[in-house]
């Protein structure tokens, strides 16, 4: 494993670096069994003012979601948000995410969950659709306290933004525009404190605006214009060969004229799409445990703690209730989440997981660190984690 390879790709989109980033946590857990998280995703809100069918997590707000045991369509409570935030604080989270679930700044309690843990030096990022920013007065809070800010966009006209989100006439596209604008001017004004960026999930419906958005997004003052293909389960290889095909014959020249107009700013996520092409049958996964989960879990708007976001929803993978439990001590309760842990790694063997998951690529570096864990150079790896450290920005966010 060399250092200079995990270096060579983007700065800021790179999980296995950021594994590396922060092995000093890895090695913990897989000599342990325990280490505090080094990010957790949070979850403030299940509802949502847009309404994107390739959303994440568009499953929990169909009807048949009702089935879901422990989902609820509920905003986190402000006591239940700033306990779970002193937990935080206390036990050296290093980093978190807000996200969803839902919309994140629905929840009128994030502006002081943000300047809480950014007064106690949690970093923290966001993926926001960016309409209610003024809504609540958040442009300072979160130049102030963020780390960086993500606008999902996904479109690249005013129309196909409306129709694919299904947004309301007032929370739309010039809403995104302008929140977006004043965010960047607030933070050009601050001596650009936060990374500003936007985002494009490249589906069949949206990726004939590829060039449309790059046109579009060059005129703003963001930090990248990130893309990244919307990869669906698929349970044929003929299915993942399909989808190959379409990027390369469709997507691919598209985003080489984006790449031409955006320069710097131009991010693909191509990880997940590599895995395809090249493993069609496991999409990449050749590791047998899902060890990135352990130190990136995922809390859910409705008081659980899950293994990730792929997971929220489903009783089977929560390692306990906020309602009943602190996180603190969820987290501590290693036996539960060794059982939960039993349950994906040996039980189900992975049947039920989402194919290329959010914690997919951490699970490869950790696989590598796990299997040769009595074989490692621990201080050599201590000393490339303060070398990527210095050379990849957000290195805290996996």
């Amino acid at each position: 494993m060399k250092v200079e390879d995990l270096l060579n790709d983007s700065l800021i989109f790179n999980p296995q670096a950021k594994i590396i980033a922060n092995v000093d946590r890895a090695l913990e857990h897989l000599e342990t069994g325990y280490s505090n998280p080094v990010l957790v995703e949070v979850d403030p809100s299940n509802a949502c003012n847009h309404g994107c069918y390739f959303c994440i997590s568009s499953y929990i707000h169909l009807p048949e979601s009702k089935s879901l045991e422990t989902f609820d369509r509920s905003i986190m409570p402000r006591k239940v948000l700033m306990d779970l935030c002193k937990d935080f604080v206390d036990m050296d989270v290093r980093a978190v995410n807000w996200t969803g679930g839902g919309e994140p700044t629905l929840n009128r309690h994030l502006k002081e969950a943000v300047e809480y843990l950014g007064n106690n030096s949690i970093k923290m990022g966001i993926f926001t659709n960016g309409v209610l920013l003024d809504k609540w007065d958040l442009f300072d809070t979160f130049v102030d306290h963020m780390t960086w800010v993500r606008f999902s966009v996904d479109a690249g006209t005013p129309e196909t933004y409306n129709s694919v989100r299904r947004a309301k006439k007032n929370q739309g596209w010039q809403k995104m525009s302008d929140n977006l604008a004043k965010l960047i001017e607030i933070n050009n004004n601050k001596g650009k404190k936060i990374t500003i960026g936007v985002g494009f999930v490249i589906t069949p419906d949206t990726y004939s605006e590829i060039v449309d958005f790059a046109k579009y997004f060059s005129k703003f003052d963001v930090d990248y214009c990130q893309f990244k293909p919307e990869v669906v389960n698929r349970e044929r290889e003929e299915g993942v060969q399909r989808e190959i095909d379409f990027w390369n014959a469709e997507v691919e020249p598209l985003l080489k004229q984006a790449k031409e107009i955006l320069g710097d700013k131009y991010q693909i996520n191509g990880y997940k799409l590599q895995d395809l092409e090249n493993d069609p049958s496991l999409y990449g996964r050749s590791y047998k445990k899902c060890l990135g989960s352990q130190i990136q879990p995922c809390v859910g708007a409705d008081g659980h703690v899950y293994v990730c976001t792929n997971h929220r929803g489903y009783k089977q993978y929560s390692y306990g209730r906020l309602y009943d439990s602190s996180f603190k001590d969820i987290w501590q309760n290693v036996n539960k989440r060794q059982e939960v842990m039993h349950l994906i790694d040996n039980v189900e063997c992975f049947s039920k997981c989402t194919q290329l998951c959010k914690p997919h690529e951490s699970n490869k570096m950790m696989w590598t660190l796990y299997k040769d864990i009595d074989n490692l150079d621990k201080q050599k790896l201590l000393e490339a984690q303060k070398q990527v450290v210095s050379k990849i920005k957000h290195p805290e966010f996996i």
